[in-house]
């Protein structure tokens, strides 16, 4: 046995794994003594994820070489973890060429997935300089991303001194949603300049529609014509970030 780790709640894996295969197809889950991680881009490379899940968030982990590699389809995997009900405990299980998932409850179902072997280095920790943070409740930023989604296919974080804008506009309409700590919609609000940037909504929508059930909150930084960057926290200490690249507006 490579590699074995048991995680308590098996639902909450399933929300992770939802998450993550929302926007990668194929990818590594890098297995080392500190803990569990995963760095990948989307097809299009619009959009990276940053997983880590640190060892102590798990009932067991014990791992037999410094680093195992899982290489995974994602749509194979979410089919099978979307199985997992709320009362199971979720088992994996690396030996050879192959993944074991046990979902324990009231029954023990085993499931098996080929491992990949997915070519390609490792991904550097892109380095960026954010002007605006806004820590908000999850759940509360994607019922504005599906108000925008109602008149336009991008959206404009606009931070301002106090507040935190963000607007949406076509030929349909426009939507302008705004964000405070003296509202109470922001938890915490921090700028060093105003900035002003656009995203798509396809991949913001498909992000936190999933991610907000990993973490009730989010934390979202940003400057000027950069990319964004939206950091859930997972149970227990680990951490699910996702970087996504500005849109050029005309």
């Amino acid at each position: 046995m490579k590699l074995r780790f048991a995680f308590p709640d098996a639902r909450e894996w399933r929300y992770l794994v939802e998450s993550l295969a929302t926007i990668i197809d194929e990818a590594n889950f890098i297995a080392t003594n500190e803990g569990l991680k995963l760095r990948a881009l989307d097809p299009g490379r619009i959009a990276m994820v940053d997983l880590f899940i640190p060892k102590e968030v798990f009932d067991e982990y014990e791992i037999e070489d410094e680093e195992v590699k899982i290489g995974l389809n994602f749509d194979d995997l979410n089919k099978v973890i979307k199985r997992a009900k709320a009362d199971e405990k979720l088992l994996m299980e690396v030996a050879e060429d192959r993944l074991k998932i046990i979902l324990w409850g009231k029954a023990v179902r085993t499931f098996s997935l080929p491992l990949l072997d997915i070519a390609g280095a490792e991904l550097p920790t892109p380095k960026l300089s954010f002007t605006v943070m806004a820590k908000m409740l999850s759940d509360a930023l994607r019922d504005s991303l599906k108000d925008a989604s109602l008149v336009a296919e991008s959206v404009r974080f606009e931070g301002k001194e106090d507040k935190l804008l963000m607007r949406a506009k076509s030929d349909k309409g426009e939507v302008e949603v705004e964000f405070s700590l003296e509202a109470g919609s922001l938890l915490d609000y921090e700028i060093k300049e105003a900035a002003e940037a656009s995203y798509g909504l396809d991949f913001l929508e498909k992000i936190v529609g999933k991610a907000y059930r990993v973490s009730e909150v989010v934390t979202l930084e940003f400057a000027t014509n950069m990319p964004i960057s939206l950091s859930f926290d997972v149970a227990g200490g680990g951490t699910l970030k996702y970087l996504l690249a500005p849109r050029m507006e005309a």
